[in-house]
């Protein structure tokens, strides 16, 4: 059963993977788009958001994939 209930945590946090490239960069962009609205200088702002939205996102994706590895290997 405790491995039954480890898999299935694993497949959760992998499943978590594309949510999370997508929201990071979605995020970036609002930011960065906002930051124009109040100062300008377009298109740093959505550009700067966009690239930081993806290294968060791929932060958390290297994260994610070693604590399900982790799982992996306690199982």
């Amino acid at each position: 059963m405790k491995q039954v209930a480890g898999r299935l945590k694993q497949a959760g946090l992998l499943t978590a993977i594309p949510f999370v490239l997508l929201v990071g960069p979605a995020v970036g962009y609002y930011l960065g788009t906002a930051l124009e609205a109040r100062f300008g200088h377009a298109p740093w702002g959505m550009g700067m958001g966009i690239v930081v939205g993806l290294l968060a996102s791929a932060r958390v994706t290297i994260q994610l994939i070693r604590e399900a590895q982790q799982l992996d290997s306690d199982a």
